[in-house]
């Protein structure tokens, strides 16, 4: 069984992804705050990353989380699909959201 390189893995993935929102790197690791030589080390699979830079990744690229574990072939992934699954769930968060805010405002306020 061929070994699987994770890091390797989730840092082409974010350099595929910094292409699709048409960042640079030094736009993604100024907003992820930390140093492009860093995202380097971290894009070639030489280090990976804590969880919190993760979340700020994740934010930042505006991905599914399992979405920088994948590549192409290696299992079924429609990223269409997903990426639709992501709307939604943003959207209903998004409602939620604002009618919280208007009960809060109707009860208290």
């Amino acid at each position: 069984m061929e070994e699987i390189n994770i890091r390797k893995i989730f840092g082409g993935n974010i350099k595929k992804y910094m292409k699709t929102r048409w960042l640079s790197q030094e736009q993604l690791s100024e907003r992820l705050g930390i140093t492009p030589n860093h995202l380097s080390v971290i894009e070639t699979g030489v280090k990976f990353v804590s969880y919190k830079l993760l979340e700020k990744i994740i934010t930042e690229l505006q991905v599914m989380p399992m979405s920088l574990f994948f590549t192409e072939g290696s299992a079924p992934f429609d990223e269409s699909k997903i990426n639709k699954i992501n709307e939604i769930i943003q959207k209903e968060l998004s409602l939620c959201a604002t009618k919280i805010q208007d009960k809060i405002q109707e009860e208290i306020f």
